[in-house]
């Protein structure tokens, strides 16, 4: 105390000085601070706002009772060498008839490679399982998918996607309004089938197998 009496007003004025330098670095640290974490989040909005979008979700086909496994590209901008991997892996209780694809093994395939292109609003559907799947204890109720892609800027984010299947299960019907309707025309498409062999195979309940794309093939072909 002794000595902040003895101080002169040139003293204090040093001491205001300081102090007020050492705020002003403080206060100029603050906002360079925030000015960088703010330009920090801009640069990740526009990044994602122009990065590509893939979303992988199994979804329900009350029209025909199944299953679908669903790829799509919802981002605008096109993802390439798409890589999708899921927790336990995909497995099908369809039970294949003769002539017709191990639906269990084609998602395997489907997931075991990249997509190297998937445009803006690109949708893949594949034919995954039927209704008949929530009768059978022993398959998966649970997948975990994990998508990786690259997009304009580099790589995307890794997207993870949970999907449980009890949670659309009454939206399948046990049995369709149109079942025997369906299960006549099977049986009329296969009398055609043995007159005509060349006829195109179809699954169960005469849904095309195994993918579909929403767009059409600019070249005009199937």
């Amino acid at each position: 105390m002794d000595h902040l009496r003895t101080l002169t007003s040139d003293g204090w004025a040093v001491i205001v000085a300081v102090v007020a330098a050492f705020i002003a670095l403080w206060q100029a640290s603050i906002a360079r601070k925030t000015a960088n974490s703010q330009l920090a989040l801009q640069e990740r909005i526009h990044r994602e706002q122009n990065e590509p979008y893939v979303i992988v979700d199994i979804q329900p086909d009350p029209r025909h009772g199944a299953l679908t496994l669903v790829i799509e590209n919802t981002g605008p901008t096109v993802a390439r060498d798409v890589r999708i991997s899921c927790d336990p892996p995909l497995e099908s209780g369809w039970e294949a008839g003769p002539g017709e694809p191990d639906l269990t093994q084609a998602m395997q395939d489907v997931l075991g490679r990249s997509i190297p292109i998937l445009p803006p609003r690109r949708r893949l559907t594949f034919l995954f399982d039927n209704n008949k799947r929530f009768h059978n204890p022993h398959l998966p109720r649970v997948y975990t998918f994990m998508v990786n892609a690259n997009g304009p800027a580099g790589k995307v984010e890794t997207a993870q996607y949970t999907v449980d299947l009890d949670a659309m299960k009454w939206v399948i019907i046990d049995e369709r309004p149109t079942q025997k309707v369906e299960d006549k025309l099977v049986r009329i498409e296969s009398a055609v089938r043995a007159l005509a062999p060349n006829t195109p195979q179809r699954l169960h309940g005469g849904l095309p197998a195994p993918v579909r794309q929403r767009r059409s093939n600019p070249a005009g072909e199937a």
